[in-house]
């Protein structure tokens, strides 16, 4: 059985990885400063939960081709659509890619280009189901080009968090 996974990048989950501690840290040292757990201290801990939970999602989120069709574990949920129950696939251009593959009963499965081998899963979906594309399909998957600001701009967010804390313990 001709089967193929794809999971989050690498950058994507050091990116992430990296905020969820600077926010952990940071958090924490308002907490360690006020001195006593209060509905500040609460709201603190709602705030850095998002985070966390989408790192974690980002660790379990995961693409599998195989010869039966494609499953689709996001931010939608666990969506299998078989290749022969696929109505359209399209790709949207932007800052950041997204493909979206719906069914003849209605699902949608959405994958973002923040998955390792995005190009290859792209040439495999066009491979397996070459008349379900939609009509710009092939051209803006000729122009892809990974964006990595969205990345760029956590990584700096997270640097910008622990400077303010390593000034504030100084």
């Amino acid at each position: 059985m001709d089967r193929k996974e794809f999971r989050t990048d690498w950058f994507t989950l050091i990116s992430y990885a990296l905020l969820v501690v600077s926010y952990s840290l940071f958090f924490g040292a308002l907490l360690y400063r006020s001195g006593k757990f209060s509905l500040t201290s609460v709201v603190f801990l709602l705030l850095v939960l998002p985070v966390v939970g989408y790192f974690f999602f980002l660790l379990k989120k995961k693409v599998t081709v195989s010869n039966d069709g494609i499953e689709v574990f996001g931010i939608t949920g666990r969506k299998k659509i078989n290749w022969n129950e696929i109505e359209e696939i399209s790709l949207t251009p932007g800052r950041r890619y997204f493909l979206f593959i719906s069914s003849k009963d209605g699902k949608l499965a959405v994958v973002d280009d923040s998955v390792d081998g995005f190009k290859e899963l792209l040439k495999e979906v066009e491979r397996r189901v070459p008349s379900k594309l939609s009509s710009n399909f092939k051209e803006v998957a000729s122009s892809y080009k990974r964006s990595y600001t969205s990345n760029a701009i956590i990584l700096i967010a997270s640097l910008v968090l622990l400077f303010i804390l390593i000034k504030s313990f100084i």
